[in-house]
């Protein structure tokens, strides 16, 4: 019986470092893949899965990446951070540096943009050319030219954001132009978030302008 007892201390003993110890393996092959990929910046990133086999399956409790400067389609993001609860990916598709996803769960995105990150991104996405973006107080400056139809106008506005009502896409709301105070708003969208095509519908819960950055949090729906 004691040595019952000792193989059995041995078992649960092994089990829990294999609990502590595969996840951790797998987080760090993520965060090498995430490195790999953007030039050497290495991401912060934590996995729970219980018990850990659910992970052969691609299953997981939580997966969480904190990554600063990174480099998305041209630009440098300040800082993004991903919290993936209760997904399923194919671990087959993954080998070939795929991501299908099996069971979305639920996603929060947090992603954080300085002033030059957002004109190279608002170059990118939006209806302004060369545009130059600064934040200040609370406020947005936007300057560049405006493509209305065919037309390309002067654009030098200052003002603030909101979440559109579909919470789909980031409303720019001028206050003035040129340094003049416009007696009605007129709205102007600068990002929809279904151009970024990922892999999970996602929706805008929230922007924030301080300390100089735009601050966007979105979820799935």
């Amino acid at each position: 019986m004691s040595r019952f007892i000792v193989v059995l201390a041995g078992a649960v003993v092994l089990l829990g470092a294999l609990q502590w110890t595969i996840p951790k393996w797998a987080a760090r092959q993520v965060a090498n893949q995430v490195a790999a990929q953007d030039g050497g910046v290495r991401p912060q990133v934590d996995i729970a899965a219980l018990p850990f086999w659910i992970m052969a399956q691609g299953q997981f409790q939580d997966v969480y990446i904190n990554v600063h400067d990174v480099h998305v389609d041209g630009m440098t993001l300040s800082q993004a951070v991903i919290n993936w609860q209760n997904g399923q990916v194919s671990l087959p598709a993954l080998s070939h540096n795929r991501l299908v996803i099996e069971k979305p769960g639920h996603v929060n995105v947090r992603i954080v943009f300085d002033g030059p990150a957002l004109s190279a991104f608002l170059a990118e996405q939006g209806p302004i050319q060369n545009p130059q973006v600064t934040i200040t107080n609370g406020l947005m400056t936007i300057q560049g030219r405006l493509l209305l139809g065919q037309l390309s106008v002067p654009l030098n506005a200052q003002g603030t954001l909101s979440v559109s009502s579909d919470k789909k896409a980031i409303i720019f709301h001028p206050t003035s132009v040129d340094g003049i105070q416009l007696p009605v708003l007129t709205d102007l969208q600068i990002f929809q978030i279904d151009s970024l095509k990922l892999p999970v519908a996602m929706v805008i819960q929230s922007v924030a302008l301080r300390n100089n950055e735009l601050i966007v949090e979105a979820s799935t729906p």
